[in-house]
């Protein structure tokens, strides 16, 4: 990690006519990076702080009431398996 000698921030590597260079974007000080030195920018978070988006559960196991639910859920499945195979195929011959 490399800070601003001018303001403290964080300087962040960007590309400019096919060469790095490390960019305070507080300030706009430039500094070219020096040769056979990577750098990555990388961050974590916190366990406590992560937010659960989805969760996945197990089905309550009854089956379906009626013949027509089990008809259209049929429908719908033929449908996605269609429309999968047709972008499957089409990924392929790009």
């Amino acid at each position: 990690m490399k800070f601003c000698p001018k303001c403290g921030n964080l300087m962040v590597p960007t590309r400019r006519n096919g060469r790095t260079i490390l960019k305070c974007r507080v300030c706009g000080y430039e500094e070219e990076v020096k040769a056979n030195v990577d750098y990555k920018l990388t961050h974590s978070i916190e366990e406590n702080k992560r937010v659960v988006t989805s969760r996945i559960s197990e089905g309550t196991g009854k089956p379906l009431r009626r013949e027509e639910e089990r008809e259209i859920l049929q429908e719908y499945y033929e449908v996605f398996l269609e429309t999968f195979s047709e972008e499957e195929s089409g990924e392929e011959s790009s």
